[in-house]
């Protein structure tokens, strides 16, 4: 076929969507789960997002019925074709769905590979573009490929035969990409688009996709010495177009190499650093093996007995200070060890709540609060993001040691409201904000509740609603209006968290206000 046929998996059982999954090798057979969900509320958001050929849908499910799902499905999706999965007793619900256009149903009871696999290859038959049949070359391929990464060798001639025959050119690099940030659900390029459009845009380029199950997809790169340099562009523009997404993506690029065999030892010595220093350029949409900045190693050694001098005479800011500019020293030098860096600034968190102890201060709040530091800082994945909340670590203990015990000073929280205030009317989520602040998402959840003593959305919620409750006083607004300008897409749900916040719907509000 031209293309893997791309398969949706939803059922509220995670072992019965566990057990589909490890029924066959599913590329060997010419199909791909491209994902999987619970319901059909949250199936029909994965059809959106991830566009699947097939649906395997159980019929008994929370939220969404499989019967509303299958209805609902096709009259907005009807190229896609469905496949029902129903106990004995279901029958009556399966004609249903039948009837609204579901293509073939597999009894549960009954369900085994060969059986999967004949309705699966019957459904895909249906579709006009997938011109169906199980791809053994390219998972044969893909098999080579990954044992390359592994360190093998390449030891039968059938095998040679097959590599010179898919990449005759002399000149190979190696491609990954991943998630610029790793704490939020974020959009993920799945490897057949990212393979199409790779392909679009790199017509005289070989490429291939080496499976890599739980990692970032590894990309091998074939092209003639003469286009390298054209290749290495079209690349970087990809990398920036995808950029700027939600969540985003970063790229790694290695250098050029001349043949198949070399890429393992390219991965391994290359690649893989490569991806670490991530952690230091993580502004930049690609990073390229060949065009790392000059080394800047630290001139000096961090004078921790120093930092907690400053500490120990209530000179937190100028700690502070000395912990941004040594920040600026390790971006420069991007080869220094990432879990070394780690450590040592959860020992800096560690050595500070100790001198914190011999100076009599007490705060309880602190004392609690630093293992979710040493866990935010292990978690971070870029300097900027660990830095930031060993800054916040440092002003909350410079409230400690200023004896005003509140936080009203804490000039990021007072930054992160006004930005808040600002765009309430915007999409503003809790994933938007980190990113803008460089926090990590789940650090800066936590750390608003403890400071609001509230969460995130319930803050953003009450501004909106407050807001919300402004406009509906002035009758030249109508509430579909004042939903969108206080930042709700959803009418309804606006409806909904409005009377929640205020006891009344919004129009029973403007009339009672107007009586």
């Amino acid at each position: 076929m031209n293309r893997l046929c791309k398969v949706l998996i939803v059922d509220d059982e995670f072992l019965v969507r566990q057990g589909i999954k490890h029924h066959m090798n599913w590329e060997a057979e010419g199909f791909q789960i491209v994902g999987e969900a619970s319901n059909g509320e949250e199936g029909l958001e994965q059809v959106q997002r991830l566009q699947p050929d097939i649906v395997i849908t159980d019929i008994v499910m929370p939220v969404m019925d499989g019967e509303t799902f299958v209805r609902t499905l096709k009259a907005s999706h009807p190229q896609i074709e469905v496949i029902v999965l129903s106990s004995f007793s279901e029958f009556e619900y399966v004609r249903s769905t039948l009837q609204n256009g579901a293509a073939d149903y597999i009894l549960k009871p009954k369900l085994d590979t060969n059986e999967l696999l004949q309705v699966l290859q019957r459904t895909a038959g249906k579709i006009p573009e997938l011109q169906f049949e199980p791809s053994h070359d390219g998972w044969r391929l893909g098999q080579l490929m990954e044992k390359m990464l592994s360190g093998f060798t390449l030891d039968e001639e059938n095998e040679m035969h097959m590599i010179r025959e898919t990449f005759p050119h002399r000149c190979f690099r190696l491609l990954v990409y991943k998630p610029q940030d790793t704490h939020t659900h974020v959009h993920k390029l799945d490897n057949e688009h990212l393979e199409s459009r790779l392909r679009d845009l790199l017509p005289d380029v070989e490429c291939a996709i080496v499976p890599a199950e739980g990692t970032s997809p590894v990309v091998l790169l074939n092209v003639e010495p003469a286009k390298d340099e054209w290749m290495v562009q079209r690349i970087k523009e990809l990398a920036n177009e995808n950029k700027d997404g939600q969540g985003g993506l970063c790229w790694v690029l290695s250098d050029s190499f001349s043949s198949f065999e070399e890429m393992g030892n390219v991965y391994r010595t290359r690649l893989i650093k490569l991806m670490e220093y991530r952690f230091y350029y993580e502004d930049r949409s690609i990073l390229v093996y060949s065009e790392l900045p000059p080394l800047h190693p630290a001139g000096y050694q961090f004078n921790v007995n120093m930092f907690l001098q400053h500490v120990k005479r209530n000179r937190t800011e100028a700690a502070r200070e000395y912990l941004q500019e040594h920040a600026l020293t390790l971006g420069r030098d991007y080869i220094a060890d990432v879990f070394e860096i780690k450590s040592f600034l959860g020992n800096l968190i560690f050595n500070v709540t100790i001198t914190l102890a011999d100076m009599d201060v007490q705060s309880a709040a602190l004392e609690e609060s630093k293992y979710a530091y040493f866990k935010h800082v292990d978690g971070s994945s870029s300097l900027t993001e660990a830095m930031n909340v060993l800054d916040q670590f440092m002003a909350e203990v410079q409230e400690c040691t200023s004896g005003e015990g509140g936080r009203r000073s804490d000039p990021n929280m007072k930054m992160l409201l006004e930005y808040m205030h600002e765009h309430f009317d915007q999409p503003l989520g809790l994933a938007e904000v980190a990113k803008h602040f460089h926090f990590n998402p789940s650090y800066l959840s936590s750390y608003f509740s403890s400071h609001k003593k509230e969460g995130f959305n319930e803050y953003l919620n009450k501004i909106r609603i407050e807001k919300a409750e402004e406009l509906l006083r002035s009758d030249h607004v109508t509430i579909s209006e004042i939903s969108s300008m206080v930042g709700y897409s959803d009418h309804s749900y606006f409806c909904k968290v409005f009377k929640k916040f205020t006891g009344l719907s919004p129009s029973r509000y403007r009339r009672k206000f107007w009586a």
